[in-house]
Parts: C-alpha cells; structure tokens; sequence
C-alpha cells in the first residue's frame, strides 16, 4: 500500500474517472498513485484476505490443514488488512466534514 501526500493537486473524482481511460492509452512516466488506487488496493488487499480465511476455515474443518499457525497468520493478515480499511474509511470520512464545515 502507498501513502500519498497531500498536494494542491487534488482533483475531484469525477473528473479521475474521466481521466483514467485517456491515461491508459498513453504510456507516461510512472506518477505516485492516486487516492483512488490506494483505496482499491486496500479493498483488494481485505477481499483477498478474508478469502483466503474463508478457504482455510473450510480446509480446517475437513481435516486438510496439520498446522495450525498458518491459519492464525492468514487471519491476523485479514485482521490487519481489515483495520487499515477502516482507518482509512475513518480518515476519509473525517477528513470529508472538515472540508465540508469550512466557510467559503
């Protein structure tokens, strides 16, 4: 996961989604990523982990797992991913009213 600086170069996300399809056909130097690919990845980073908690809860139950901190590490990883999710939920979410309380 990538932590982005904060910049006057914000721009709203209707106008990144826009952007995105002309941005695939050009090959430009290699930028810092977006806020809008760091919140992906950290949604892809808890899909995925809770996946992988769900197939070994299955494998565990049927007998197919031996060692047992494979699956206590798979889940801290779940945990993890799910904290950092929602510390940048809270962060956005936080960071939204305080945009939105300042006076024009």
């Amino acid at each position: 996961m990538y932590i982005v600086p904060i910049s006057s170069s914000i721009t709203p996300l209707n106008i990144l989604s826009q952007n995105e399809a002309a941005a695939e056909d050009v090959s430009s130097p290699k930028k810092s990523p977006s806020f809008t690919d760091v919140f992906r990845e950290v949604i892809t980073d808890v899909t995925d982990t809770q996946q992988v908690v769900n197939e070994d809860s299955a494998r565990l139950v049927m007998g197919e797992i031996d060692d047992l901190h494979t699956i206590y590490n798979n889940l801290t990883k779940a945990e993890i991913a799910v904290e950092t999710f929602v510390a940048v939920k809270d962060a956005c979410q936080q960071s939204y009213n305080e945009i939105m309380q300042m006076s024009m």
